[in-house]
């Protein structure tokens, strides 16, 4: 590859992300989610963010941005006390793809002047190469075994997936580059003619003989073992010309495997240039991951240790900071899915059918709405209806337990996020759930469903043969002790009229009992539960109270909302 054309492509993919960066960055500073976040300036925004900044190099509050770099951000406590499997997944990309970076990529800037003696084709840099290499590539196919294992359909931006298929397309290139130079016997003479001076296969036959044997070149012209004294012969030529800069090629455990596969189109490789070509695809490739970095999920490494820090330093942020903080969330975001594994609703997702419900795709749908995106809030047909109710939906069936921001790995307020994000959505002429069931009496929606056509479906198949609701067996154990009552605070803080609950949890469970599930729907306690799972766990007989009030106050929404514009009618 030509000088010239190497530092035009660089500079241009530098250029591209700069300014792609300048764009991503100031979207922290543009981007308003919730109402609160209306009242603040760009301006203000931006002031208080460089006033943390100052305030993060100030002796005090140093040590803790030292402490959450080295623990956050290296060794990624909050991943590994979640998920110990996607923690090693992560350190080994981490690991791989950074020393990949410094002592291969930047190695005439770094490996050369940190190591006097640095030679690509010597060991231990070259079995480093393909060491790192393979830990970029073990942490990959363990991070998506461990996404796979949670069991949850974890949200994707369509560009989610572009940084890993192009990471992989520059691994792969990379190891099939070096492949085809152990094996080119074109490679071979261009390093005699260069550093011996000679290229003649005659006079190199004893080098050559060598070579074959133990570095992997394909010379068509050589075919079985060589003679003991001309392998001997080379030898001594190896060590006074070559030695020095080459170590045997089997070090490059990746490379070497595939050198020998390649062995046998060797020659047709070198006639077809395909040094050139891989070279080329291997170095515009990584050009292109520099060039896109701002704008696919490589961006979160920037954004997610930014986020890290800010969770370490900003304990009580102002208004300006909050709503930077939540323009940076949705770039920090790594779609890691372990608050979609851990959400106290994630049953509800599957009864009703709706992802909106779980976190990751909230955060999408947060994103899109404040980001002027046509999904799922910019477009007025029907279709853009629906998936506007789904967002309001999940937003609002959120019982605010906080394990979501708990569970983060990269330390994203999200309980803040879901805040902003339904007072937006009331703004936006979307109320919840809760008002428009409320709205009604217990008695009215029961009879409107007893009155209408059967509106009873699941979205999940094995939730229509056994959902707990309709299971005798998950309810039938109740003795009416009352024990779930006592300790509701839903029930203790219900004296005033105005926040009187119309059925206690026990008579909750005694209606499904009586088979009348259609009256239990539209009841307050359904509504007004905290999800505090003290009836659960206090329950004598085990009956998952909790876990009941929770489906069927999905059920309610399923069922209760098709009957609602019927209900409304005048």
């Amino acid at each position: 590859m030509s000088r010239a054309l190497f530092q035009t492509a660089l500079y241009a993919a530098l250029a591209f992300c700069a300014l792609g960066l300048l764009w991503r960055v100031s979207a922290w500073f543009r981007i308003r989610i919730g109402p609160d976040a209306g009242a603040v300036t760009a301006a203000q925004r931006l002031a208080a963010a460089l006033q943390g900044g100052a305030a993060a190099l100030s002796p005090r509050r140093l040590t803790r941005v030292a402490s959450a770099f080295v623990l956050e951000l290296l060794l990624q406590r909050r991943l590994f006390a979640s998920a110990k499997l996607r923690w090693l997944g992560h350190l080994l990309v981490m690991v791989g793809f950074t020393a990949l970076v410094l002592m291969h990529a930047l190695a005439a800037v770094v490996a050369e002047a940190l190591f006097e003696d640095f030679q690509p084709t010597l060991d231990p840099y070259l079995f480093l190469r393909n060491f790192f290499g393979a830990m970029l590539l073990a942490g990959l196919v363990l991070w998506i075994y461990g996404r796979r294992r949670m069991g949850v359909a974890v949200a994707r931006h369509r560009r989610d997936g572009v940084f890993v298929w192009l990471l992989a397309f520059i691994l792969v290139s990379g190891v099939a580059l070096e492949a085809h130079k152990i094996a080119s016997p074109k490679a071979f003479y261009r390093m005699t003619g260069h550093y011996m001076g000679a290229t003649d296969p005659v006079a190199l036959a004893p080098l050559r003989a060598l070579w074959a044997r133990d570095f992997g070149v394909a010379f068509a012209d050589m075919k079985g073992p060589s003679d003991p004294q001309l392998i001997e012969k080379g030898a001594e030529m190896h060590r006074n010309d070559c030695a020095s800069c080459h170590s045997k090629a089997a070090s490059a455990f990746l490379s070497y495997p595939l050198a020998r596969v390649l062995a046998p189109v060797a020659r047709l490789l070198d006639e077809w240039r395909a040094d050139t070509w891989l070279l080329h695809l291997h170095v515009f490739a990584c050009f292109l991951g520099l060039a896109s970095l701002p704008f696919t999920r490589l961006f979160h490494v920037l954004a997610a240790p930014l986020a890290l820090v800010v969770d370490a330093v900003a304990r009580k942020p102002t208004a300006a900071g909050r709503a930077s903080r939540r323009a940076l969330a949705l770039d920090a975001c790594v779609r890691c899915g372990i608050c979609d594994a851990h959400c106290s609703v994630a049953p509800l997702a599957r009864y009703l059918g709706n992802d909106y419900l779980l976190p990751s795709h909230k955060i999408l749908a947060t994103g899109a709405s404040s980001g002027g995106a046509t999904s799922p809030f910019g477009l007025g047909d029907s279709g853009s209806r629906k998936e506007r109710l789904q967002v309001a939906q999940g937003a609002f069936l959120c019982t605010d337990c906080g394990r979501c921001t708990r569970r983060c790995p990269v330390g994203l307020d999200l309980a803040d996020l879901w805040t902003a994000q339904r007072a937006d959505l009331g703004a936006a002429g979307l109320p919840a759930p809760a008002q428009w069931v409320q709205a009604h009496p217990a008695m009215a929606w029961a009879e409107s469903l007893e009155s209408g056509p059967a509106l009873h479906t699941f979205a999940d198949p094995d939730a229509a043969r056994a959902p707990l609701s309709a299971d005798r067996l998950s309810f039938s154990r109740c003795v009416q002790c009352q024990t779930c009552t006592n300790v509701c605070p839903v029930v203790a803080h219900s004296v005033a009229p105005e926040h009187a609950v119309d059925l206690t949890p026990q008579k909750v469970m005694n209606l499904l009992r009586l088979g009348l599930r259609d009256l239990a729907l539209g009841s307050r306690m359904v509504w007004d539960c905290a999800t505090c799972y003290q009836c659960q766990e206090n329950c004598p007989e085990g009956v998952r109270v909790a876990d009941i009030m929770c489906e069927l106050r999905a059920l309610s929404v399923q069922r209760l909302g098709a009957v609602r514009d019927r209900m409304e009618r005048p």
